[in-house]
């Protein structure tokens, strides 16, 4: 089944108005090029909407600060899990519902009902040049789609850092798909969670402390040639930010969906 390529738009900045485009070049593992919101660790690269729920919702193109509108005869299928890929290569991959916000409420008096019909988010796959009035194929369930729950997202992200980096608890945020106010929620996540045999160890404070509820962490992370002098680690350094050959992935239970490689 096919998808068309009905409007384009880039998020320069937060607050900022949306750019309309004729097209836009999307980075593989990265998202949208020159877009706020592109990020390795981010299962929310872009937002994808549908044009006939726009228009059921009385809105204009770009309301909902979409990156990408298309039209299709099985708007059923727009959902996670599925992917767009262009003839060319270019796939992305439609990853979890948007959530509706409170950037909504000019626009729509119940954000109750508008669960589900924000649009897709999606992550790139493959990369390439995206082109208003482009014919994409929508393929169904070409991938696994990413856990509803936000705790079975950080038992599945946390396996994929590196050997010898670390993130900290914002990057754990932003790679289970949460706002960065979810941060407060981190700590309990990772004491919930160590009898799982997962390295946690390579979790760190904002300023790259290490963390009274993790046993054993200097010691861990110095087996992986990271030192912490002063009970901190040099995030200049160690920080990973989810580039090539870090091995970021999106992990579903016990199957891993590799994005960019995996370690």
């Amino acid at each position: 089944m096919n998808a068309k390529v009905e409007q384009l738009y880039l998020k320069t900045g937060r607050g900022e108005p949306m750019q309309a485009a004729d097209a836009l070049t999307l980075v593989a593992g990265l998202g949208v090029d020159g877009d706020l919101n592109a990020h390795r660790l981010s299962p929310r690269q872009m937002l994808v909407t549908v044009a006939s729920e726009l228009e059921a919702l009385a809105l204009p193109a770009g309301a909902l600060r979409e990156n990408l509108v298309i039209s299709t005869a099985a708007p059923e299928h727009v959902k996670p899990g599925a992917a767009l890929v262009g003839a060319g290569g270019l796939e992305i991959r439609l990853t979890m519902y948007c959530e509706p916000c409170k950037q909504l409420l000019p626009l729509v008096a119940d954000l109750a009902g508008m669960i589900g019909r924000r649009g897709v988010l999606g992550v790139v796959v493959r990369g390439g040049r995206l082109r208003r009035g482009e014919v994409l194929d929508l393929i169904p369930g070409r991938h696994p789609a990413l856990p509803e729950s936000p705790y079975q997202k950080f038992l599945d992200f946390i396996p994929t850092i590196p050997r010898g980096k670390v993130v900290r608890y914002a990057d754990v945020a932003m790679a289970i798909g949460a706002d960065h106010s979810f941060v407060r929620a981190i700590p309990g996540y990772i004491k919930r969670s160590l009898g799982a045999d997962l390295p946690s160890h390579r979790i760190v404070s904002a300023r790259g402390h290490l963390l009274a509820t993790v046993p054993d962490q200097a010691r861990r992370l110095a087996a992986e040639g990271v030192p912490a002098a002063s009970a901190a680690v040099d995030l200049d350094t160690f920080l990973w930010r989810g580039e090539p050959g870090g091995g970021a992935c999106m992990t579903v239970g016990s199957e891993r969906t590799v994005i960019l490689s995996k370690s």
